[in-house]
């Protein structure tokens, strides 16, 4: 038996230190992803003043973000499916990079949108390439947990915003915060240039889901007709949306104009929703991995507290201190945890051939439904003050505007899941033999996390 393991067993842990030193350069690239989309929020007063507008003007720009990210979803999906996940972060990061220097030295608004439609597009090519990546190079049993550590690590892209940007902002101003941005985006296109490849080409079997050049209308078909994308779009859709809309553009004005918290308890309340996220993502997708007929009770969970405290929050009236905000602050993190159950959900849900553009549909429920709210919060607070001085009242009523796209989408994911949408597809990979199955565990515990279930 020593004899028979000597082989693949130095093989499959070089392997895994490749995969996780790969994972990790194309995780970089999604910090300074998520950094530049949540940087507008944090500067959203700053901006008010910069390009002279109300609070309608600023929530088109982002909406305008969102809503290039989500819609260029699918054929970024396509697109990843066809060309790898090398090439799309090469190109995304180029494009987000384009984006934050036009957003650094613009002063006029339209320059401004132009600049968030590019990082939009750019953006819309991170995430669903690291997925993808993390799906071709580690076990596929161990998948559901990398695309939680993806999605919660990648968050602290948040702190990056709320702590260093903000303060170069306050400090130094506009032009060398967004420049420090661009900086960020650069290096990290600059090491999956040079780092990251698509697949592991050592003939080791790993189970994973391999890049597959598929013809794109057999792909879309396959995914338009799954109650299991459409299932994991509803989960994404409930969990993350609220999330995108007090994170990308009205959280800071709430917390600061609407509760009269000073910024170094803002940036308190997003660095605790980042960190918290960042402990329960591992948690939720170790829960996903070792269940996955049960994801709906696990997203159930998810979803709750979060709106049970947006009620709280909303309907106890006065100011709020940080310490009252706490409690919101951690359901945001748990949402936005538990929205990579929809990933989990619509991953399993389609053939092999269609994970990444099955990644990126799911990822236009909350993207989406989080630019409608975007607009329709911006646009609630222009009508209650359209003197763009809205009080907490207004806010107050601006956010409970959000609870019609809740109950859509809650509709939408109780619609999937009487088709089976929560049921994975059964799969049928090739056996491993002995001696392979043992050697992937092995590997798997080297790698830190010891044998799945």
């Amino acid at each position: 038996m020593r004899t028979l393991m000597s082989g693949p067993v130095p093989s499959l842990h070089r392997r895994a230190r490749r995969a996780w030193l790969l994972w990790g350069v194309a995780m970089f690239a999604y910090v300074a992803t998520v950094a530049g989309r949540t940087s507008f929020g944090v500067a959203s007063v700053q901006a008010g003043d910069r390009f002279a507008v109300g609070s309608a003007a600023l929530s088109v720009v982002g909406m305008v973000q969102l809503g290039t990210y989500a819609a260029a979803q699918f054929p970024a999906g396509l697109l990843l499916d066809r060309f790898g996940a090398r090439r799309m972060l090469v190109g995304g990061t180029a494009l987000m990079l384009v984006g934050q220097l036009g957003m650094a030295f613009s002063s006029a608004y339209g320059l401004a949108v132009l600049a968030r439609v590019l990082i939009g597009a750019g953006d819309a090519a991170i995430f669903i390439s690291v997925v993808r990546l993390a799906a071709a190079w580690f076990p596929a049993r161990r998948v559901p947990l990398i695309t939680q550590l993806t999605g919660v690590l990648g968050q602290s892209g948040q702190v990056i915003s709320a702590i260093p940007f903000f303060a170069v902002l306050a400090s130094a101003g506009w032009v060398p915060a967004f420049g420090m941005l661009a900086a960020l985006v650069f290096a990290a296109g600059v090491l999956c240039l040079l780092l990251v490849r698509d697949e592991p080409h050592d003939g080791l079997p790993t189970g994973a889901i391999p890049v597959l050049a598929s013809s794109p209308l057999e792909v879309l078909r396959d995914v338009i007709t799954s109650p299991g994308a459409w299932a994991g779009l509803a989960a994404h859709w409930i969990t993350l949306f609220a999330v995108n809309t007090y994170v990308v553009m009205w959280g800071v004005p709430f917390l600061s104009e609407g509760h009269g918290l000073p910024m170094g308890q803002v940036s308190t309340l997003l660095t605790v929703q980042v960190v918290f996220g960042m402990a329960l993502g591992p948690a939720i997708g170790t829960l996903s991995g070792r269940f996955p007929r049960r994801r709906g009770w696990i997203l159930l969970a998810g979803v709750a507290p979060m709106v049970v405290l947006w009620v709280v929050v909303l309907a106890v009236p006065g100011r709020h201190s940080m310490l009252a905000l706490l409690p919101l602050a951690c359901a945001l993190a748990l949402g936005a945890a538990a929205s990579g159950l929809g990933f989990d959900i619509a991953r399993t849900g389609v053939q092999p051939m269609s994970v990444g553009t099955a990644v990126g549909f799911v990822n236009i429920g909350g993207f989406g439904a989080g630019l409608v709210s975007v607009l329709l919060v911006g646009l609630v607070l222009d009508a209650l003050a359209p003197a763009g001085d809205p009080d907490l009242g207004d806010y107050r009523i601006a956010f409970a505007s959000m609870g019609v796209l809740f109950v859509l989408g809650a509709a939408l994911l109780v619609v999937a899941a009487s088709r089976g949408g929560l049921r994975p597809l059964p799969r049928t990979p090739r056996p491993l033999t002995p001696a392979e199955e043992l050697s992937e565990e092995q590997a798997e515990a080297r790698a830190g996390a010891g044998p799945a279930a």
